[in-house]
């Protein structure tokens, strides 16, 4: 029952989250279509009742079904925010004359956030602009996917997998901290499509959170922490050594180093903060291949007795 009930606590927290995140993007907006996102969070429910039929609250080995449903259910009301923010900083610079009391009337807004629900009117003071709202929205996102894949019961995972898994998780998700950096660049803040971009990125590198033991291996071996295993795999065209190495670069380090090149070669962005994360991505991506070339030559050396 310990197992089930994890399961079940972890998606009602994944559940609520997405809750939140419409309703923070309908009282901004006032538009109640936006309440259709919630909709992804069905296939949460539906996903959980058969976890918990199939596997009896366990989760699955390679994929986790209950985190992509999350991510369905987040990512969407997160770009809506996000672009609306862009619209406001807009608005601004084209209205400089209004701009302090546009920024004063948005502060005063936010001082109080207001649920109603069972003809019950709950309030909570929150000192939080929107901008601030939207970024502990993303940032709790990145919290509850990690904390929510250490409660989850580990299935067929070791301790020693999902110990190295946790830490791979927090090394990606400080790494995409810092790609949301690039939100303060000037050039970017007041480009749509700029925004749009690093959003689209953003998004694909979060699907990396929805696999589980081929991101365990690769890093594990990577990190040097633990022997290398998995020897049934060396017959085969790729180990899971490589599908990881692939993935982490295709998913992540490539695409966010192709952004900062851009922002540094075509629009001038020329900041301590984005070259010093440039030159980072860079070297990752060298010691990644570097990684994948020492594989193949292993896996090919001879074996000595």
């Amino acid at each position: 029952w310990l197992v089930v009930a994890r399961a079940i606590l972890v998606r009602v927290l994944f559940a609520i989250h997405g809750l939140v995140a419409v309703w923070r993007l309908h009282s901004v907006t006032g538009d109640g279509t936006y309440w259709y996102i919630t909709l992804a969070l069905v296939g949460l429910c539906a996903e959980t009742m058969v976890t918990l039929y199939k596997k009896m609250g366990n989760e699955w080995k390679w994929f986790c079904p209950s985190v992509f449903f999350y991510l369905l259910g987040i990512v969407p009301p997160i770009w809506f925010l996000e672009l609306d923010e862009m619209e406001k900083r807009i608005t601004v610079r084209n209205n400089k004359g209004n701009s302090s009391a546009f920024v004063t009337n948005q502060t005063a807004e936010e001082l109080k956030a207001t649920f109603d629900g069972l003809g019950v009117q709950i309030r909570i003071p929150l000192a939080l602009t929107s901008d601030q709202w939207v970024r502990a929205i993303e940032q709790l996102l990145l919290l509850l996917l990690i904390m929510g894949r250490w409660m989850l019961p580990k299935g067929k995972l070791t301790h020693d997998q999902l110990s190295q898994l946790l830490l791979v998780y927090i090394g990606t998700a400080a790494d995409i901290v810092e790609f949301f950096e690039a939100f303060k660049e000037e050039k970017v803040r007041y480009n749509p499509i700029l925004c749009m971009v690093i959003l689209a990125i953003w998004s694909w590198s979060l699907l990396q959170f929805t696999m589980v033991l081929t991101a365990t291996k690769v890093r594990k071996d990577q990190s040097g922490l633990l022997p290398r295993a998995f020897n049934e795999y060396s017959e085969t065209c790729c180990t899971p050594d490589v599908y990881g190495i692939v993935i982490s670069i295709f998913m992540q380090d490539a695409p966010f180093l192709v952004l900062r090149l851009l922002l540094i070669f075509y629009y001038g962005v020329l900041s301590y903060t984005n070259m010093f994360f440039t030159c980072k991505n860079t070297l990752v991506i060298l010691l990644l291949l570097y990684r994948l070339v020492v594989i193949q030559i292993e896996r090919y050396r001879p074996s000595k007795k």
